[in-house]
């Protein structure tokens, strides 16, 4: 497959032997964040792509599209194997987007934290990305000592929205994931690139094009948002059921690893 010759390719990180399975990344994040959850699941070969914008992939391009986005996806999954696909937060409706696009590429397909795009966003979430765009504008200026990339990291990372607060009960985990956002270039919030991939929306007839047998793992102290969302899932997709985990919320693939 060769459908994003015009563009660079995606980063992706690999590791271990067996089948593979591809990684998606929530945003903000790369593929450092899935180390636990690989160390747990031996006899696969894991496969971290890095999303436009994140990590060392290139920039998220100013018009860029939720297909797009899928599509150089799509290519990753193409040159490493890989017909299983994790996928979480953010990450997940790229996931649903590339299953949709090449339900041929996509055997199995699993979520967390599921997100469709076009679906209603959690109270405070458009917010908080005004406040991250300001922030990232005015960052130079407001501080000489603290770096921008710190200042935007604890923003991001407020509550609410509550993406993060599960995080709180696993300050290890907590650190680890604020050094991962802190090295975040936020070029997206400049550009407009990323309100322009969020505008897109997964319809239910998007959805059925879905035929890859998928599981969601639902944190049972997620927000409400992404309870609509696996239950839209579970209705939709032809082969889908939802399996919720105590104690873990919006992160729930990193809270609850095991």
């Amino acid at each position: 497959m060769t459908t994003t010759a015009t563009r660079p390719p995606l980063a992706f990180r690999a590791t271990g032997s067996g089948p593979a399975v591809l990684w998606i990344h929530g945003y903000t994040m790369d593929a450092s964040i899935w180390d636990e959850l690989w160390t747990l699941l031996p006899g696969w070969r894991h496969i971290g792509v890095e999303l436009p914008g994140h990590g060392q992939s290139p920039p998220l391009e100013p018009g860029a599209t939720l297909s797009g986005v899928a599509t150089q996806v799509a290519d990753v999954c193409a040159a490493t194997g890989a017909r299983h696909v994790v996928a979480l937060s953010f990450g997940s409706c790229v996931a649903l987007q590339l299953a949709a696009d090449y339900p041929d590429l996509v055997r199995r397909l699993v979520i967390g934290a599921p997100t469709i795009a076009g679906a209603p966003s959690e109270p405070g979430t458009d917010k908080r990305y005004r406040e991250l765009a300001l922030l990232r504008h005015m960052a130079p200026r407001l501080s000489a000592t603290i770096p921008a990339g710190e200042l935007l990291a604890d923003l991001w990372m407020q509550s609410p929205p509550d993406i993060f607060r599960g995080t709180e009960a696993h300050p290890g985990l907590r650190a680890r994931l604020r050094s991962v956002i802190v090295r975040h270039r936020w070029d997206e919030l400049g550009t407009g690139a990323m309100q322009a991939v969020t505008r897109d929306a997964q319809t239910d007839d998007d959805l059925r094009r879905v035929t890859a047998a998928t599981l969601v793992f639902q944190g049972d102290e997620d927000m409400p948002t992404f309870f609509d969302n696996a239950a839209r899932l579970e209705r939709v997709l032809a082969d889908c059921r939802v399996k919720p985990v105590p104690g873990a919320g919006h992160l729930v693939l990193l809270e609850r690893p095991s």
